[in-house]
């Protein structure tokens, strides 16, 4: 199967709204993830890696684009800065190698408690890659910055439904970063990340859905 732009339709338009919504909203809180959500169309009966490899690819070119307008903008205003500001934003996605996550570790968000800190008593081998992302994501480098602890609540769980990252629907949850300390040469295929190397951390995880027919890309890279 091709994995042109054929495998991808646009989605149910209220879905289409709740991934609106929600990117806005993470971007007025503050949020350190960047995601998308992308359909599949229905003839497409082997989503496999190279689908999520193109799914990637289709959120790192927005991001890429973005920061190329926001560079240019800069120059715009203030052409002083050109000579520090003479590289963009690039992505070899094509150098990016995935690794599955434990699909069995995506739990109901709700399970978490909207700032979910991993105690530091525990053995920290024990602890999921998805309890992880549930600590990172509700804890970047600045406080989120939302209205009221109901909508903190409200967040994590809104993501994972957005993303079709959800127990007991079949997903498949592919890593493409690794851990920067154990794993330094798995992320180098785009310097997006090296701020999160700093010490917050680094993501980059596609989920496909087979029940919803959604293929998610989550990005995050940040430092203090």
């Amino acid at each position: 199967m091709s994995t042109s732009s054929h495998w991808e339709v646009p989605l149910p338009s209220h879905e289409e709204a709740e991934v609106v919504a929600l990117r806005e909203t993470l971007q007025s809180v503050g949020s350190g993830f960047e995601f998308a959500v992308y359909g599949v169309a229905a003839d497409v009966d082997d989503v496999g890696e190279a689908h999520h490899r193109a799914a990637l690819r289709l959120l790192c070119d927005d991001i890429a684009a973005f920061a190329e307008r926001y560079r240019q903008d800069v120059i715009a205003r203030d052409p002083s800065l050109a000579a520090k500001l003479t590289t963009s934003l690039a992505f070899d996605v094509d150098a990016a190698r995935a690794t599955p996550l434990d699909p069995s570790a995506v739990i109901a968000a709700e399970s978490f408690a909207p700032l979910h800190r991993v105690v530091y008593t525990r053995d920290l081998a024990t602890v999921s890659w998805f309890e992880w992302f549930c600590q990172a994501f509700g804890d970047p480098p600045y406080t989120l910055h939302v209205a009221d602890e109901a909508e903190r609540a409200s967040l994590f769980p809104r993501f994972c439904r957005c993303t079709g990252l959800l127990p007991g629907e079949g997903v498949v949850v592919l890593d493409w970063v690794g851990d920067p300390e154990r794993q330094p040469e798995r992320s180098t295929w785009s310097d997006y990340f090296d701020d999160g190397k700093e010490w917050w951390g680094i993501w980059c995880f596609t989920v496909w859905n087979p029940r919803r027919r959604t293929l998610a890309v989550a990005i995050a890279s940040q430092t203090d």
